[in-house]
């Protein structure tokens, strides 16, 4: 949703995403470990990223986070290069 409304803005070619999910609990937020981007969002981001420069973090909180290229995520991934 965040990639789509982007672009609706006129975002077309996209560095970095954080990524931070959890369950509601009764005192806030409560982590649930890291939550990494399906599929269908992985092939979103390519359409709209170099894959070997994109950056995606997942996260738990701002000192707990993993960091990834986008081409770790989704290796030999199919792009708009490859449509040209």
């Amino acid at each position: 949703t965040a990639v789509f409304k982007a672009v609706s803005e006129g975002g077309k070619n996209f560095r970095a995403i954080a990524i931070v999910a959890g369950a509601a609990g009764t005192d806030g937020l409560k982590q649930t470990g890291y939550t990494s981007p399906c599929g269908v969002c992985r092939q979103v981001l390519r359409e709209f990223a170099d894959p070997e420069k994109m950056t995606v973090l997942v996260a738990t909180g701002v000192n707990d986070y993993r960091e990834f290229l986008l081409s770790e995520l989704l290796p030999e991934s199919f792009g708009p290069s490859m449509l040209e």
